[in-house]
């Protein structure tokens, strides 16, 4: 019985994998895709930045609406603000740059110590961001050192409408 369960688990996460095209590794500051366009709509894979997507629609317009995508085998619903243009007709999730110059630090708030200064329009990695009392810290790699920022000094770079990176 135990050894079916194992069997059954590896092969949906196998599954999972190859729809979404994800890794056993982090996708590198992906962009969350919905079912339907909200965010309360289940989340159905994530898409990593700088992935080409083509968009078939955008809804509410393109300030703070939802736009229809598809990428590899992933057909659902990302928020405008995390797309950007790249070449004279391509479309990308636009990677996550600091918007000012902002300390990295050891742990989620302001009393950690300092690891590093990550200057103004510098790209970062993504791993998550924090919410409940640790709200608006975000784990980030930078220059092979991981460490957390201020998510509000976070943006998608050359996004049109970007008020929120996720």
């Amino acid at each position: 019985m135990k050894v079916k369960f194992v069997t059954v688990l590896a092969a949906s996460m196998g599954a999972l994998f190859a729809i979404t095209g994800a890794s056993a590794h982090a996708l590198v500051s992906p962009v969350t895709v919905r079912s339907g366009p909200g965010i309360q709509w289940p989340t159905i894979a994530k898409i990593p930045a700088n992935a080409d997507v083509n968009v078939s629609g955008c809804y509410s317009g393109w300030g703070g609406g939802w736009c229809a995508v598809s990428w590899k085998k992933v057909k659902g619903y990302v928020q405008a603000g995390a797309l950007a243009p790249s070449g004279s007709s391509d479309v990308i999730v636009a990677p996550i740059v600091t918007i000012d110059h902002v300390n990295l630090r050891k742990g989620p708030g302001s009393n950690w110590p300092s690891l590093a200064v990550v200057p103004s329009g510098t790209q970062v990695d993504v791993a998550y961001c924090s919410q409940g009392w640790l709200y608006g810290w975000c784990k980030v790699q930078y220059e092979g050192q991981t460490g957390f920022v201020n998510g509000l000094v976070l943006r998608r770079q050359d996004a049109p409408y970007s008020t929120t990176f996720y």
